[in-house]
């Protein structure tokens, strides 16, 4: 759905989207694996990223623990509901250290706390535009929540 939001100006735009950065796997295995297990993981990780697409746009989804928890209830997906609110904290905290010093490609943090990209047209609208008007750089988008009709 954003891929089509934002190549509708330009048919030709060679846009990819993707919610996959290989850098954001590292983070779950250093907050998983225990010792033995990274260090493998580490080796396998450094050849897998020799050749990676740097992305023209990263977009961080930022949110405190209870949005994070109320969130993933709302998914109703079985092994989710199982996680534990220190693993999930212990993520969150990894995700904003790794997102402060990214410099990789352009970056939008968004305060995702009060809106809701999935049942809100308009709040996913809003991000469309911010989306749509970004220079280069760390951008911060914090977004008052909008009421639906």
């Amino acid at each position: 759905k954003l891929s089509k939001s934002l190549q509708q100006d330009d048919l030709f735009n060679d846009l990819h989207i993707a919610d996959f950065m290989v850098e954001k796997d590292r983070l779950f295995a250093q907050i998983t694996l225990d010792d033995d297990e990274l260090a493998l993981y580490n080796m396998v990780y450094d050849n897998l990223t020799l050749h990676h697409r740097t992305p023209d746009l990263v977009i961080y989804l930022q949110a405190p623990l209870s949005v994070l928890k109320a969130r993933v209830s709302q998914r109703g997906i079985g092994y989710e509901q199982r996680i534990e609110d220190a693993y999930l904290q212990r993520l969150a905290d990894s995700y904003a250290d790794f997102f402060h010093y990214y410099d990789e490609a352009p970056l939008l943090i968004v305060n995702a706390e009060q809106i809701d990209l999935i049942n809100s047209e308009q709040d996913y609208a809003n991000l469309v535009e911010q989306i749509s008007t970004l220079q280069s750089g760390r951008q911060y988008y914090n977004p008052l929540p909008v009421k639906e009709k």
